[in-house]
C-alpha cells in the first residue's frame, strides 16, 4: 500500500514539475506578450489596478491622481503587487505579503 501511494504521489510531481508557463483555458498563455518590463502595465490607473496588460492595453488615466500615485503605476491588487515581464516572456503581477509597492 505504501509503495502505491508513493508512486502516485512521485508521478504527481513529476506532473506538476514538467508543467511550463500558466496557460489560458483556450491553450494560450497568460498575459500579454512582453520583452521587458516597460511592455507591462497595470489595468487601472492610479495604481487601483487587479492584473498586468501590455502597455498598448492601458486605460486612459488622469494626469494627476488624487491619491499622490502616478497615473500610470504599475502597482496593483492595494500595493501588494507589481506588474512585470516574467520569464515566458508574458506580463505577470509579482505579489507580496505586505503592501510594499508606491510608485
Amino acid at each position: 500500500m505504501t509503495r502505491t501511494v508513493l508512486a502516485v504521489l512521485g508521478s504527481g510531481w513529476l506532473l506538476l514539475s514538467a508543467c511550463g508557463p500558466l496557460e489560458d483555458d483556450g491553450g494560450g498563455m497568460v498575459g500579454a506578450p512582453c520583452q521587458r518590463d516597460p511592455d507591462c502595465a497595470s489595468n487601472g490607473c492610479c495604481g487601483d489596478g487587479t492584473a498586468a496588460v501590455a502597455v498598448s492595453q492601458q486605460p486612459m488615466c488622469p494626469t494627476v491622481c488624487t491619491n499622490g500615485r502616478q497615473p500610470h503605476s504599475p502597482c496593483v491588487n492595494g500595493d501588494y503587487g507589481i506588474v512585470y515581464c516574467d520569464s515566458s516572456s508574458h506580463c505577470s503581477v509579482a505579489t507580496s505579503t505586505t503592501p510594499s509597492c508606491t510608485l
